[in-house]
């Protein structure tokens, strides 16, 4: 029996029309054409259906993958009665990296806006990230640890791109992430919230993470205490001069072993954790 009523029983044929468009959509200006992005993988396919259900256009599955994933198939006929049943040639033809199960959604499914944040939140704040597999890691992190909103720089990989939601594990469709035009944008966004500005950086004239989660912990008027924003600056080079001297605070992780610096998905969940052990703290 097939997986939709009303369409063919299998969808076999990896040359067609459908497949091109919907492998098609792992380039950015495809997505922008179309208005789609595409969900890859058991996971993330599970979180668009939950939490963005009125952005599913079609949901693919192969018949293991349907007998595996009973819940996924369920609740993604509850979210469209557009769901396929594909051949194991469709779904690698369609994405590499589905095993066996990818989604079709609206560009919406992401929410790019967000009103101010409640007193005490945590934002994070992503200065040009290129690395897809960091910036999902961060965003899955920043889910993770309670943060309100993720802010995200022109020049940062497009947080739509299948790399980036699948590194997120669908965590893309649990909290704003918000677009800005510079780092200027960003921080009058972050100023307009109330947030203290902190960077992420190893530098002379930093504060030591732990100093702020100790002064927090005795309620001495540490920024984790406020709404907070996190600064990430690049893979590769960090925050420059110019984005470090926007922030209103430096700080530095202390590290006692002979690593030179973290990468920066590390540096962002020790940076989410210290906020989210302070908010817990707080009751």
């Amino acid at each position: 029996m097939s997986l939709s009523a009303g369409r063919p029983p299998v969808l076999d044929n990896p040359h067609s029309d459908r497949v091109r468009r919907v492998a098609g959509l792992v380039g950015r200006s495809a997505r922008s054409r179309s208005g789609l992005m595409l969900v890859e993988g058991p996971q993330a396919v599970r979180e668009v259906v939950r939490h963005r259900r009125e952005a599913v256009r079609d949901v693919y599955l192969t018949r293991s993958a349907a007998d595996r994933h009973p819940r996924i198939l369920r609740e993604a006929r509850e979210a469209t009665r557009w769901v396929h049943e594909v051949s194991d040639g469709v779904a690698a033809a369609m994405s590499a990296d589905a095993q066996g199960i990818l989604a079709v959604v609206g560009l919406d499914a992401v929410k790019d806006a967000a009103a101010a944040p409640a007193p005490g939140s945590t934002i994070v704040l992503l200065a040009q990230g290129r690395d897809p597999g960091n910036v999902g890691t961060i965003i899955r992190t920043a889910d993770a640890m309670g943060a309100a909103a993720v802010v995200a720089v022109s020049g940062t990989v497009d947080v739509r791109g299948p790399k980036v939601v699948r590194a997120s594990a669908g965590s893309v469709f649990h909290l704003p992430i918000v677009p800005a035009a510079s780092l200027d944008e960003a921080i009058a966004l972050q100023r307009r919230w109330g947030s203290v500005v902190l960077g992420t950086s190893g530098g002379a004239g930093t504060e030591s993470l732990s100093d702020l989660v100790r002064a927090a912990e005795r309620g001495a008027g540490s920024p984790l205490e406020a709404t907070h924003t996190w600064v990430l600056g690049n893979e590769a080079r960090g925050l420059s001069e110019e984005e470090m001297a926007l922030c209103d605070l430096l700080v530095a992780i202390p590290m006692t072993g002979e690593a030179e610096s973290l990468n920066v998905a590390s540096a962002a969940a020790m940076c989410l954790f210290a906020s989210q052990h302070c908010a817990l703290a707080r009751g």
